[in-house]
């Protein structure tokens, strides 16, 4: 193999004895063009992998807030979610993690759109991505039928339960048993000073939320905003 390699580089040699440097490039050019290109390729995935592993990683999840319902706009969203960050982690947390916020459509005219979302909303659910969502209220009881949504109070403090008793939402579960599942957010500080929608909406907690200490620190601050 050494040999061959020594030779290869003795011909080419050869061959580029008395070209000018442009002539040279040309050349290499015409004739390597796929392995430079391949090189160049395989160097930008490596350093890519570098830099998201680590020089700059990913910040982990703190919390992660879905709409799903209606529009809702992704940079409106990204700013309440920077605005929940700072009242709610420390300096250090938010130089490793952060609050996120996911959108997923409803009443669209592509019903491919709809499939996507739909599928990309399970897929969220059984990784457990997501923490908190905020639904239509009308839509409640298909919500909870589905199992998607643990009981509110499981995350409010007995103080909170009690000071927002008037705006929690019943549902039975897909085997009849009823739960307070959501609680109302029409009017509320938090979503209106960001420019969210609430009116005609809820907040409910994901059942399988791996995130349960933020999940209630989230709701206790946005409920009493």
């Amino acid at each position: 193999m050494r040999e061959m390699l020594r030779n290869f580089f003795t011909n080419e040699k050869a061959k580029m004895k008395g070209m000018t440097f442009k002539e040279k490039a040309a050349y290499i050019w015409e004739y390597y063009k796929i392995p430079i290109i391949g090189a160049v390729v395989f160097l930008a995935i490596v350093g890519s992998i570098v830099n998201s592993v680590w020089i700059h990683p990913a910040k982990k999840p703190y919390l992660e807030i879905c709409y799903y319902a209606g529009y809702v706009d992704n940079d409106v969203l990204a700013a309440a979610c920077g605005k929940l960050e700072n009242a709610l982690m420390t300096p250090e947390e938010m130089q490793t993690m952060a609050i996120n916020g996911s959108i997923f459509m409803t009443g669209s005219t592509d019903p491919q759109m709809d499939m996507a979302y739909q599928q990309k909303f399970a897929a969220m659910i059984s990784t457990q991505e997501l923490d908190l969502l905020v639904i239509n209220a009308s839509d409640l009881d298909m919500w909870a039928k589905q199992g998607i949504l643990a009981p509110i109070k499981d995350s409010l403090s007995a103080g909170l339960a009690q000071k927002v008793s008037g705006d929690l939402l019943e549902a039975a579960n897909d085997t009849g048993e009823k739960a307070d599942y959501a609680v109302k957010i029409d009017g509320n500080k938090f979503f209106k000073d960001n420019g969210l929608p609430e009116q005609g909406m809820c907040l409910g907690v994901i059942v399988n939320t791996k995130r349960a200490d933020n999940v209630k620190r989230a709701v206790e601050y946005i409920l009493n905003s």
